[in-house]
């Protein structure tokens, strides 16, 4: 019988990002690699192994750190790129 950490690389969960959302006026995304584009209406941003866009009206990056975003305003949409 297998363990379970043989079924499951634990290392491969620990590489993604991690976003977490507030209703449709907060996301905020852990594991950032990186701003790739950014307006009122769009904030693309680089995660491990994706990219994911931030579609919306009003959009700010409220935090930047090195790892960590946060963006505000009013989502509309949330895509993930591979």
């Amino acid at each position: 019988m297998r363990k379970p950490q043989s079924l499951l690389n634990l290392s491969d969960l620990a590489m993604r990002g991690h976003i977490e959302v507030n209703g449709n006026r907060e996301a905020v995304v852990e594991g950032c690699g990186g701003v790739l584009e950014f307006d009122e209406t769009v904030v693309r941003v680089r995660t491990p192994g994706q990219v994911v866009c931030f579609t919306g009206r009003g959009l700010k990056i409220r935090c930047l750190t090195s790892d960590a975003l946060v963006v505000t305003g009013y989502i509309t949409g949330i895509e993930f790129m591979g």
